[in-house]
């Protein structure tokens, strides 16, 4: 099964592909979509749904997840983190995927053994799971990497329960 993850972004929007293998999970490609903070926040939107709905299907994803709202002080920034959160789960929808949200202290969780790890800390362990040779660049990339990461993770803790 394809896995796409997505660290949603207006200025970035990371996104990984990971293929499960049995008990393995196998890096297959990631990168980010970048819209341009000159464009009107509608065209921007739009790119951010047509870039992922793009990437599911090029990438033959079979489920997806995406990482859930981070509220933080600046109120203007978690509406605009709420607006691309939308396009792309909007995207996955229209590319057939089914979306799993998860919150940012769960990915750090699962991946690097702590809620509260730094950036560098999940993508060296993105990489270590992966078995990449180097960090996944750029940091949103690995960021949605580890989305994928944790959707699996919590795919097999579900079936092995039910």
């Amino acid at each position: 099964m394809r896995i796409l993850g997505i660290d949603p972004g207006l200025n970035v929007t990371g996104w990984g592909v990971i293929e499960v293998e049995g008990d393995r999970c196998l890096h297959v490609h990631h990168g980010v979509l970048r819209t341009k903070p000159s464009e009107p926040l509608a065209a921007r939107l739009v790119a951010l749904r047509d870039g992922v709905r793009a990437i599911a299907a090029e990438w033959a994803a079979e489920a997806a997840a995406i990482e859930s709202s981070f509220v933080g002080n600046n109120a203007r920034s978690a509406l605009l983190l709420g607006h691309a959160r939308a396009a792309a789960m909007l995207g996955l929808a229209d590319g057939g995927c089914g979306v799993t949200e998860y919150a940012p202290a769960l990915v750090k969780q699962t991946v690097a053994g702590y809620g509260r790890g730094e950036k560098s800390q999940v993508a060296e362990m993105v990489r270590i799971q992966l078995a990449l040779r180097q960090v996944p660049t750029p940091a949103d990339a690995a960021d949605a990497l580890a989305v994928a990461i944790t959707h699996w993770a919590h795919a097999r803790i579900g079936a092995r329960l039910a």
